[in-house]
């Protein structure tokens, strides 16, 4: 595939977060939360070490929630990019130029999917709290990343207008989220979650953090996540690419 196309499409998406700066600046809310973390847990750490209550069994909970903020954050402004793609015309503009559906949409996923996992790698140690080993960091990373272009490709399917995409966004946030509830429960009730993508590589974080086998709930993660992923670039495909 050349890279021609995806650096015009690069560049029309810069285009546009120059236009709504809010977008932009949103995109560094997940390093913002990191720093946030680094300047809080070590009062949080002293006030348990003072009261006597261990909270850290539940670094790892929290870390878990960070892991899927940048990658849901990403793909939130993903997907805000495309519902202003459809509604100014621009997807029905792409049909007479060059540019093939197919690489549009690959574009779609393989953006939010980089610049998610990227944030997550940034983002993650400079919090400070529950510390994992790099290979360990960048494959569960990875993982957590499919959920960015999920979320893009479903905000920019489901949502009729931007007002409406926020509804949306507040909708599957908190779905996405849910996977903290099977934290408190035990081991064999938690995979009933197992159904939502982003319960998995925050599985696989916990396990990690305790020093326990991860690699089968990164595995079941990927298969989730990809058939999620493939689900919704359908839909995406049918219901605007093919109208456009």
């Amino acid at each position: 595939m050349r890279a021609a196309p995806w650096r015009a499409l690069l560049s029309a998406d810069a285009r546009l977060l120059w236009r709504d700066p809010l977008l932009g600046w949103v995109l560094l809310l997940p390093l913002a939360l990191a720093l946030l973390l680094r300047v809080v847990f070590p009062g949080i750490r002293a006030a348990r070490l003072a009261t006597g209550v261990d909270l850290r069994p539940y670094e790892a909970l929290v870390m878990g929630g960070y892991l899927m903020t940048a990658p849901g954050i990403v793909g939130m402004v993903i997907g805000f990019l495309m519902l202003d793609e459809r509604d100014t015309g621009t997807l029905s503009a792409l049909r007479v130029t060059p540019l093939a559906m197919p690489q549009y949409l690959a574009y779609r996923i393989a953006l939010p999917l980089l610049v998610g996992t990227a944030a997550t790698l940034v983002g993650y140690p400079l919090a400070g709290i529950t510390a994992l080993p790099p290979a360990a960091l960048l494959a569960i990373a990875s993982v957590a990343g499919l959920s960015a272009p999920l979320l893009a490709l479903v905000l920019a399917t489901a949502a009729p207008n931007k007002v409406a995409g926020f509804a949306v966004v507040k909708v599957m946030n908190g779905v996405n989220l849910l996977p903290v509830v099977a934290f408190f429960l035990p081991r064999p009730l938690q995979f009933a979650a197992g159904v939502l993508p982003t319960y998995w590589p925050m599985r696989a974080l916990w396990s990690a953090a305790a020093g326990e086998a991860y690699l089968g709930y990164l595995i079941a993660g990927a298969i989730v996540a990809g058939v999620a992923l493939v689900a919704a670039a359908g839909l995406f495909d049918r219901r605007l690419l093919r109208r456009a």
